[in-house]
């Protein structure tokens, strides 16, 4: 999608797809010693390519083990800034792990190696997601695993050419929001927003390769070992400056619980009311109300963190400040 450019190579030997254990566990993906697909005739992206891939500074700040489930809609609707920084992410968009839910209507390999896949939602509203080439990635990102186990598993499964492949079929995808710059991309949303690099993908509808006629389909995963499933909601959604909005988690019975609030601004909300940490009662509950203060509208994130004896877990909910 942009201009070329060579970037050295790097093979990595451990293999971990994230922490996503309130999704559906993938299509097999085993590590291999090191990356054999080759590209031909491609090379490398350049603009905001550190960004795209995990190597720039601020990817220390994506939380891979909590997902923030959402749709094309809402991720078309968030703001975009005027000029995306080219070395630095736009908080929280681009720190954040979105989830959706859509069908995949076509996808190509581009001249910059990635795997270019145009997803919709039920009404046709289209966005772009990029499967990024393991070898154009350092080791220093903390995404290169993921994107190996993404960028082995769908070569293997929809053979990527140069050309537009169309084979409609529903999938679910993880991946990092990231602001493209418009150059008339196929499938782009308003406000150019993508989900680059996809860090887990699951499909449904499709001949097993195995079985050459069985629905590959996702079953429910159960939560990792040692690991506490925790849901949150954020209400009301949307909310206003001035408003008093309350941030509620269901999670294991008597787990402490503390709750962090990160505005559009990307500073945290520093309301005494969100300091203290909750006890779950009998049912898991736990909640916080504040007079929320943000004065920069567009998307906030409530993160939860609970912990019952050796078991912790964190769950986030996007919502809207209007």
């Amino acid at each position: 999608m942009q201009r070329p450019s060579i970037i050295p190579v790097v093979a990595a030997t451990v293999l971990v797809l994230g922490s996503l254990s309130s999704w559906p566990s993938g299509h097999a993906v085993g590590s291999t010693p090191r990356e054999s697909e080759s590209i031909t005739g491609a090379s490398c992206g350049v603009e905001r390519w550190d960004v795209k891939t995990g190597m720039d500074p601020d990817a220390r700040l994506v939380n891979q083990s909590a997902s923030v489930p959402t749709t094309v809609l809402h991720l078309r609707s968030i703001a975009a800034p005027w000029q995306p920084p080219l070395h630095r992410r736009v908080q929280p968009t681009e720190t954040t792990v979105w989830a959706i839910d859509a069908t995949l209507l076509r996808y190509k390999r581009e001249m910059d190696a990635d795997y270019h896949l145009v997803v919709a939602d039920a009404s046709g509203r289209t966005l772009i997601v990029e499967v990024a080439p393991p070898e154009c990635i350092s080791a220093s990102s903390p995404f290169l695993p993921a994107i190996r186990a993404v960028r082995r598993a769908f070569t293997a499964r929809f053979h990527p050419t140069p050309f537009w492949q169309r084979v409609p079929v529903r999938v679910r995808i993880v991946g990092v929001g990231f602001f493209d710059v418009k150059h008339g991309q196929s499938g782009v949303a308003p406000n150019a927003i993508e989900l680059h690099p996809v860090l887990g993908i699951w499909w449904s509808g499709l001949p097993s390769p195995s079985t050459g006629g069985t629905p590959a389909t996702a079953p429910p995963a159960a939560p990792a070992a040692g690991r506490l499933v925790v849901r949150v909601a954020v209400t009301p959604n949307p909310t206003a400056p001035g408003t008093e909005t309350t941030v509620a988690a269901t999670t294991g019975a008597g787990a402490t619980c503390t709750v962090a609030v990160r505005y559009p601004s990307g500073h945290g909300a520093t309301s005494a009311a969100l300091a203290t940490s909750q006890r779950a009662d009998a049912g898991g509950r736990v909640a916080w109300t504040w007079r929320l203060s943000a004065r920069t509208l567009g998307t906030a994130l409530a993160t939860v963190h609970c912990v019952q004896g050796a078991r912790e877990g964190s769950g986030t909910a996007a919502f809207a400040i209007q």
